[in-house]
């Protein structure tokens, strides 16, 4: 059971460890085992509960309590939006002075590997691009990759809205993503083939024929990086692991290689 729930959260950075788990967090869960997941460091612990089949999100320090929170606004905004009955996703917020969690249902779908190739994981970045229609929202996720999206049928579902406040410019989210399907097959495998090249091409394309912010889309290492550590929200996880943005850990060598692309593209339009 547990490397099913590993292999189901695909996120290569999580590893099965053995936690202690605070007596009070499990008060109202006595009797039901749980599996300790670790996540990037962030001030907020995760368990799971596969009886129950619930993801348990808490913490006991204000940074963790106002994330948390967070996540339960941006749950509840991302269902609205989607119009899904968000008490079918989220089965309970708690907070008091000491502690808060939330409790997550497991959903169902299927995850990709976002350390896979661009040429593999193609027909999904363009389905998001097709399904994903938040982005007329000024809200934005914060950390849209491959990693928190879980793909059901003919729809997708987004997860983590640990980031749920910040705001910004239209297309901020599909951007971040299309950027993250070049750069973190790099910074795993070192993966950059002449036809990742080529859908990389195909997608900023698409972009730009958007009209999304010039500025994003002619250095989008730059305006991420310089968002990331402006904004109120996203620059908290930033000073605690940098590694949690891909923009700030991919080589400076491929991101060179990248804007390379990006400018032929921008000249070509």
């Amino acid at each position: 059971m547990i490397k099913k729930i590993i292999n189901f959260l695909n996120i290569n950075y999580l590893k099965k460890k053995k936690v202690t788990v605070p007596k009070y967090i499990l008060s109202d869960k006595k009797h039901e085992k749980f599996i300790n997941i670790t996540t990037h460091k962030n001030n907020v612990s995760l368990i799971y509960f596969p009886e129950s089949k619930t993801f348990r999100k808490f913490s006991n320090n204000n940074a963790g309590k106002k994330k948390i929170y967070s996540e339960y606004k941006g749950y509840s905004w991302y269902c609205k939006k989607s119009r899904i009955n968000k008490k079918i996703i989220l089965k309970k917020y708690y907070r008091n002075s000491k502690f808060s969690f939330l409790d997550l249902s497991l959903i169902k779908g299927k995850k990709i590997k976002s350390w896979q190739s661009l040429e593999n994981n193609i027909p999904y970045i363009l389905k998001i691009i097709k399904n994903y229609s938040l982005t007329k929202y000024l809200n934005i996720h914060g950390d849209f990759t491959l990693d928190n999206i879980i793909f059901q049928k003919n729809k997708i579902f987004v997860i983590d809205w640990e980031f749920f406040g910040s705001k910004s410019v239209k297309g901020y989210d599909i951007t971040y993503l299309v950027l993250s399907s070049i750069c973190l097959p790099y910074i795993f495998n070192k993966r950059f083939t002449s036809e990742d090249k080529k859908l990389f091409i195909f997608l900023w394309k698409q972009l730009l024929k958007q009209g999304y912010n010039k500025s994003m889309l002619s250095n989008p290492f730059k305006f991420f990086e310089k968002k990331i550590k402006a904004d109120l929200i996203l620059s908290k996880s930033y000073k605690l692991s940098k590694s949690k943005f891909f923009p700030f850990i991919t080589p400076h060598l491929h991101k060179n290689k990248i804007l390379k692309l990006i400018n032929s593209v921008t000249y070509e339009q």
